[in-house]
Parts: structure tokens; sequence; C-alpha cells
């Protein structure tokens, strides 16, 4: 009886030993299973996600490419036309800073569009020089040449006097193109430090446009003019509903320009400016008027004020440039209006986004570089022309 007992006794423990032996084994089972489980469901999620980030790429590349598309092959084309038609637009361009470089080009092939031209700058001689030329290319086109210095500190007078002068005229393209820079890179407080001090009583800086004067005639250049002059001239627009208006910025806006700080603080102006004021006219609905407001940002162009003398790939001619510009007119509100510039802009873009900080430090390196040849050509020049007056003293 007692080994029985035993026995059973045994029997039990086993069947005990049994049940959780497999109760371990199922709870094993179990949470494998679910780490299997588990596993399978974060993959799946993180395909999912690669697949997202994959669409969106491919996305952004395809919008990217079409728009690309649009603004440089099929808006320009006669299939599109979505340039402006200039000539639609009204009878006269008016052009600011009309006499060199951009403005003049503007000019030229504003006329070679058909249309009648009013040039604006402060340079008698220069206006009837670029009249004449106008006329000469194009008889049939009639230029009409207002004086206006528009770093007078007597704006009211300035722009009566241009209001008089584009009284009755159907305006219907205006370039704000006049603008003001540094004689060269310079440091903000020493730009417009007052040089009475120096060995000339300050002359040279101030015919070379340093000073206190610098910046107050900076801003009445470039934003002053600019705001006044759509002022004067985009009214008429309005009333018409067609219109168009091309202010003149800068790369100098959208890339660190360290060393011409005021000059980029004023381009930045002029871009905004232009947005919003195209936000404001541009529709062609209940509220809009259909003026096309754009601002075009230039890299370098061989001109007199960038002081380059040679063209190249990605410094165009004036000609060249304003081309190309025009053909962006009404794609495009605010473009560089050159594909390389554009390129340059999106390198460096490109370049802050991995380190602002090294992108900074390269323009300013390359900045001082710019700083130091000027002041080495000016410091030449200034020894020429001692030496010149001591050899005009000695002849006498």
């Amino acid at each position: 009886m007692q080994t029985h007992c035993i026995q059973h006794d045994i029997i039990e423990a086993a069947a005990a030993a049994a049940r959780h032996v497999a109760g371990t084994m199922s709870s094993t089972t179990a949470g494998q299973s679910t780490s299997a489980s588990a596993g399978v469901s974060t993959n799946s999620v993180l395909e999912k996600l690669g697949l997202l980030l994959v669409a969106l790429v491919v996305l952004r590349l395809t919008r990217a490419a079409m728009k690309f598309a649009y603004r440089h092959v099929l808006g320009p084309s006669a299939l599109c036309r979505g340039t402006v038609d200039f000539v639609k637009c009204g009878k006269w361009a008016v052009v600011t800073g009309a006499t060199d470089g951009l403005g003049k080009a503007y000019a030229r092939q504003l006329a070679g569009r058909g249309m009648d031209v009013v040039l604006v700058s402060r340079t008698q001689a220069k206006l009837d020089a670029t009249a004449d030329e106008i006329r000469a290319q194009y008889p049939s086109r009639r230029v009409k040449c207002v004086r206006a210095d528009f770093t007078d500190p007597d704006t009211s007078a300035v722009y009566s006097h241009v209001g008089r002068e584009l009284h009755g005229l159907e305006v219907g393209v205006l370039v704000n193109n006049v603008g003001l820079s540094y004689p060269h890179p310079e440091y903000f407080l020493k730009a417009a430090e007052d040089r009475c001090g120096d060995a000339d009583g300050g002359k040279a800086a101030a015919s070379a446009g340093w000073g206190p004067q610098l910046f107050d005639d900076m801003v009445r250049c470039n934003i002053t003019s600019m705001v006044n002059m759509c002022r004067l001239v985009m009214p008429g627009m309005a009333d018409r509903k067609r219109g168009c208006v091309i202010n003149i910025g800068s790369t100098a806006s959208r890339i660190p320009c360290p060393l011409l700080t005021m000059y980029g603080a004023t381009k930045k102006f002029v871009e905004k400016f232009s947005r919003e004021l195209n936000t404001e006219y541009g529709g062609k609905g209940k509220h809009g008027t259909n003026i096309t407001v754009q601002c075009v940002m230039p890299g370098y162009v061989a001109t007199k004020m960038s002081k380059i003398a040679r063209t190249s790939w990605l410094v165009p001619s004036p000609d060249t440039f304003v081309k190309s510009a025009l053909q962006t007119t009404g794609l495009e509100p605010v473009t560089t209006g050159y594909f390389p510039h554009t390129l340059m802009v999106k390198a460096i873009e490109l370049a802050e986004s991995i380190s602002e900080s090294m992108m900074a430090r390269t323009v300013m390196n390359n900045m001082l570089g710019i700083r130091a040849r000027a002041l080495r050509r000016l410091a030449k020049e200034q020894q020429q022309r001692e030496e010149a007056q001591s050899a005009t003293a000695t002849d006498k």
C-alpha cells in the first residue's frame, strides 16, 4: 500500500513536471512567435516608409524637371507663349540707369521688340549718346531722355520732375535698374567713415564714393527710386489692367555677401517688395490688375559696376544676360535671369545646407582677397598721382 502511494506520488510528480515543461515550451514558442510577428511588423513599416521617401524624391525630381522644361523650353516657345508680350502692355518702356550696363541693354532690346523708350539717368551727355545709338539702330522708335539723379536728397523735387516728364505717356513697361554699390568690398564701419583726416582731406575717398553719405545714397538709389517709380507709373497700368514692372535685384540678396553688407540688404528689399507687389497686382481675376512684377537677380555681369571687362559662360555681357532675362518675364516672378547664375546660387545654397559657417568663411576670405587687390591698386594709383605732381612741381 505504501509502495502504491509512493508510485502514485512519483507519477503525480512526473506529470506535474511534464506539465511545467510543456507550459515553458509553450511560453517560449509563443514568445518567439510574438517576436517574429513584431519583427515582421517593424520591417513592414520600414519598407512603407522607404517607399514613401522614394516616391517623394521622385515627385520632387519630376516637379523640378517639369518646371525647368516649362520655364526654359516650353514657356518661351511660340506654342505656350508664357512670356510677356511687352508691346501689348503699352507704347512706352521706362528704364532707369539706362546709359550703362544692364539698363542700356534693356532699353535697346525693348526698342528692338517694338517699344518706344524713356531713358532716365543723371548724365545728360550719356543720355544723348545712348538715345542716338537706339535711334540709329531702330529708326522707327521714339526715344525720350529724362535727366534725374536718384541720389539727390531732395527726393520730392526729383520725382516731381520725373512725373512731369512721364505725364501723358502710355507706359507699359518699367525697368527699375538704377543701383549703387560699394566701390570695392569693405567693412561696414569703414565704408561710411569720415575721411577728412586723409592727406588730401578726403577728396579722393569722396570722389570714389566713400564717406558718410554712401549708405544714404545707396538707400535712395536702390530702394527709394524703385518705390517712387512704381508709384508714378503703376496707376496707369492698373487703370488699363495691363503692364509689366521689372526690378533689378542681385544674387547678393540670396547668398552670403560680407563686406557688401548694405548693398546686399537693399537688394533683399527689392526681392521682397517685388514678390508682394506681384501677389497684389499680378492676378487677372476680379481683384487683379494683370500687372506682371518680376525681380531679376543677376550674378556677375561684365558691366561698369562689377568692374569686370572679360566675358565668360558665368560672366555674360549685358546683352546676353538681358536677352536671357526677358525670356523669363511672365514665367518666373523671382529669377536670376540667367541659367548659369541659377546653378551658381543653387550650388552655394547646397554648400550652406551642409555647413553654413564654412560657406560664410569661404565667401569672406574671397571678399577679403578682392578688397586687398583693390587697396593695392588704389595705393599704386595714389603713388602715381603723387609722382606726377612731384614731377610737375620740379619742372616749375
